[in-house]
Order: structure tokens, then C-alpha cells, then sequence
């Protein structure tokens, strides 16, 4: 072997170590939702992907661990007929919209924090940990942005969903 192919399978193998830690950290973060004991705290912009959805969808209705569920996001992307945050609010999830910067999504499962800039968007995103103070952060603007937002009740959902034409 020569150094020259050596140094690519070195190369190979951090760039497959990389795609697996932020396989892995989107993995701890969907546990974690699934594994939450008290509360579930999400601001993402948009959503359409299935796997957070679906977990999220799981930790609100189990009836046994009666976790908090609630949903922040962006009232223009609820419209987009891809969006499964109408879906969540019709099941039964605390989903309210503001007008907010909608740079980068964050969800805060039992005191823990995950952030990333295509949260929610699509399956397998990069996420990374955030922070006691990133998290404290995020957390106190959370609940002062869900304070002042709309809920979407389920009727409401349901309306918006008979108009949403794909």
C-alpha cells in the first residue's frame, strides 16, 4: 500500500465517520423524543419530515408517559401541501405559528437541546447539542414566542387542510 492510498482510505474513512455522527446525532435526537419524559419543545420553521413528525406524533399521545408536546413554526410554511405540521395539530399536539426569523430550528426534549439549520425540513439532518447556555436561551424564547403566538386548533387545521390544494 502506498502512501498515496493510504492517505485516501484514511480520507474515506473520516468522511463515512462524519456522515455517521450526524446520522447517529439525528438518531439521538428522535429517541430522545420517543424516550421523553415530561416535555417536547420544537421550533422549526417548516415540517415535512415524517420521522420527526411520527415521533413527535408518538411521544404527545401515549398515554402512559403524558408528555407536553408543543410545536413552534412559521405560518407560511404550514401552508405548503408537503407541511405535516396541520397533521400534528389535528392530532392533538400544542402547534402554534409566529412570524419569527426563521433561520434555524431547535427541539428541547426533558431539558436537553438539539439545534439545526434544516430541522424538520427532511430526514437525517446534521444536528448538534446545544449549550446550558444556548439552551437557556432557547428555552426562555420559546415560551415568550408560544405566549404571544396563535394555536392552531384541530377545526382549525382541518379547514386549512380542505383548502390546501398540492
Amino acid at each position: 500500500m502506498t502512501p498515496r492510498t493510504c492517505g485516501a482510505r484514511v480520507a474515506f474513512a473520516v468522511l463515512l465517520g462524519w456522515g455517521t455522527a450526524g446520522a447517529t446525532a439525528y438518531q439521538d435526537v428522535i429517541t430522545a423524543i420517543e424516550e421523553a419524559q415530561r416535555e417536547v419543545l420544537v421550533y422549526a420553521p417548516s415540517l415535512y419530515d415524517l420521522t420527526f413528525g411520527n415521533a413527535l406524533r408518538r411521544a404527545a399521545r401515549n398515554p402512559i408517559r403524558n408528555v407536553r408536546v408543543q410545536v413552534l413554526s412559521v405560518p407560511y410554511y404550514n401552508y405548503q401541501p408537503d407541511s405535516i405540521t396541520l397533521s400534528l395539530a389535528m392530532a392533538g399536539l400544542r402547534v402554534h405559528e409566529a412570524q419569527v426569523p426563521s433561520k434555524a430550528g431547535f427541539v428541547i426534549v426533558d431539558g436537553r437541546g438539539w439545534k439545526s439549520a434544516a430541522l424538520g425540513r427532511m430526514p437525517q439532518v446534521p444536528v448538534s447539542a446545544m449549550n446550558a447556555g444556548e439552551l437557556r436561551a432557547s428555552l426562555n424564547w420559546f415560551r415568550s414566542t408560544a405566549a404571544r403566538s396563535r394555536p392552531i386548533t384541530p377545526l382549525d387545521a382541518f379547514e386549512r387542510l380542505t383548502k390546501i390544494v398540492p
